[in-house]
C-alpha cells in the first residue's frame, strides 16, 4: 500500500484524501490547525508548524510520496528535510508559485503573455517606482495573498502616501511587492493541466470564473470563450507546466481582456497566477467531467495513468461557493439546513467542508447544478444558494 502525505488539511486535502483512499492509498495529512477539516480523513494525522524540521521529517519519512494542498507552505522548513524528492510538485514548484514577484519574473523569462509589472524588496522604492511605473496601477505583496488579500489599487500617488501609512507597509516590507497594471477584464478563466511523472499530461476544459469581492463566486464549465482565445489559455497553461516541469496539478489563472498599455482595444489572454495543486474552480470537475481534479492528482501521486477528461454530457454546469455568510443567513448553526434541496433534480451535489467556526467570506461549501445552457446553470445555482439561505431551522444535516 502506497502512503500518501498531504501537507495542508483544509478542504482540498480532505476532497483528496477520499480520491486517493479509493486507488488504495494509505492518507496522511499534516496540518498546524489539529481541527482542520482533512485530519478527520486520514489514517494519520499530524499536527505541528511547519517550520517544526523534525515533525515534518518524521511525516516526510512515514510517506512515499508527499503533496500539498495549498501553496502558502512555509518552505524553510521543507529546504531542510531529507527526502524532498518525495514532494510532488516539487519545492522549486512550490517555491515559484508562491511568490508572485517569482511568478511575474518567470513569465516574462518564458515568453508567456502578462501584464505589464515591476517588482521590488521595500516598501521605501515604492515611491520612485510607482511614479516611473505609472498609476492607476494594482500593488499586490509577493507574498501571502488570497481571495484580495495583500492587494490594493491606486490611483495617485495619494492613495500610496496614505496605505504606507498603515500596517500594510510592514507586509510589503516582509515579503517585498509587485505593481502591476490594471487591465479591463472580459472573462477570469482557469485552466488546470495534470502531469504525469514521464511528462504525458491533460489539460481539463476550461472554466469561467466570476469573483465577488475578490472570492470566487461562481464557475462555470464549459466556459464561454471563442476558440482561438480558449486555444491561446490552454497552450499558455500548457506551456506554464512544461516549464516549470510539473508533476502533478497546475492551475494558471487567466485574464481575458484589454490593455491600455499595448494593443488598446484588442482582446487578449494574460496570466494572473499559478497554483500548483487542486483549485477552488476545480471542484465542478467532481460533477461535470468523467473525473476530477482530485482523481487526476491521485493517478499521478499513484503512478497510474492520464486519460483526457470530458464532460460527462452536454449543457453547462456550474459551481456556487457558499461562504459563511450562508451559515450566517441561517443564524450560524452548526450544521447547515438543506431542506431547500427537495424538489432541485438539477443540484447535482451539496460539500459541506466540516470546518470549525463561521466567519464572513470564508469558504465552508460549495453546490454544483447542471443546466441546459450557461445563463441557466449560473441562475440556478445562485437561486438555489440564496434558497438555502432563507431556509430556516426546520431540519438539519
Amino acid at each position: 500500500m502506497t502512503t500518501v502525505g498531504i501537507l495542508g488539511g483544509g478542504q482540498l486535502g480532505a476532497m483528496l484524501a477520499p480520491a486517493l483512499q479509493d486507488l488504495g492509498a494509505d492518507v496522511h495529512v499534516y496540518d498546524p490547525d489539529p481541527n482542520a477539516p482533512a485530519l478527520r480523513r486520514a489514517a494519520h494525522a499530524a499536527s505541528g508548524s511547519w517550520r517544526d524540521v523534525p515533525r515534518l521529517q518524521e511525516f516526510f519519512d512515514a510517506c512515499d510520496v508527499v503533496t500539498y494542498e495549498f501553496e502558502n507552505v512555509e518552505t524553510e522548513g521543507l529546504a531542510q528535510l531529507s527526502g524532498l524528492d518525495k514532494l510532488l510538485p516539487s519545492l522549486g514548484v512550490l517555491r515559484t508559485t508562491q511568490n508572485r514577484a517569482l511568478e511575474k519574473e518567470f513569465l516574462r523569462d518564458h515568453g508567456l503573455p502578462h501584464v505589464d509589472f515591476v517588482d521590488g524588496r521595500t516598501a521605501e522604492e515604492l515611491p520612485a517606482a510607482a511614479r516611473a511605473f505609472g498609476y492607476p496601477a494594482i500593488l499586490k505583496t509577493a507574498r501571502g495573498g488570497y481571495d484580495g488579500k495583500g492587494q490594493w489599487r491606486l490611483s495617485s500617488s495619494v492613495d500610496l502616501e496614505a496605505l504606507l501609512s498603515t500596517p500594510a507597509r510592514a507586509a510589503l516590507d516582509a515579503s517585498g511587492w509587485v505593481l502591476e497594471e490594471p487591465i479591463d477584464i472580459v472573462l477570469e478563466v482557469s485552466a488546470i493541466v495534470a502531469r504525469e511523472r514521464n511528462g504525458d499530461e491533460v489539460v481539463f476544459p476550461l472554466f469561467e470564473n466570476e469573483h465577488r469581492e475578490h472570492v470566487l463566486d461562481v464557475t462555470l464549465v464549459p466556459a464561454r470563450l471563442p476558440d482561438d482565445l480558449a486555444a491561446e489559455a490552454k497552450a499558455v497553461a500548457l506551456a506554464a507546466a512544461r516549464a516549470l516541469d510539473v508533476t502533478g496539478l497546475l492551475t494558471t489563472e487567466l485574464f481575458v481582456g484589454r490593455s491600455a498599455r499595448s494593443d488598446p482595444g484588442q482582446v487578449r489572454v494574460f496570466t494572473n497566477e499559478f497554483a500548483p495543486r487542486p483549485h477552488n474552480s476545480g471542484h465542478v470537475t467532481r460533477k461535470a467531467c468523467t473525473f476530477s481534479q482530485f482523481e487526476a492528482l491521485a493517478r499521478i501521486l499513484l503512478g497510474i495513468p492520464l486519460v483526457p477528461p470530458r464532460l460527462v454530457s452536454a449543457g453547462a454546469y456550474c459551481m456556487a461557493n457558499l461562504l459563511g455568510e450562508v451559515w450566517e443567513a441561517q443564524g450560524a448553526p452548526s450544521s447547515l439546513d438543506l431542506s431547500a434541496w427537495e424538489g432541485a433534480p438539477d443540484l447535482l451535489e451539496v460539500v459541506l467542508y466540516g470546518k470549525s467556526g463561521v466567519a464572513t467570506k470564508r469558504k465552508m461549501g460549495h453546490l454544483t447544478v447542471r443546466g441546459v445552457g450557461a445563463d441557466e446553470a449560473i441562475s440556478s445555482a445562485r437561486a438555489l444558494r440564496e434558497a438555502i439561505s432563507r431556509t430556516g431551522p426546520r431540519r438539519s444535516v
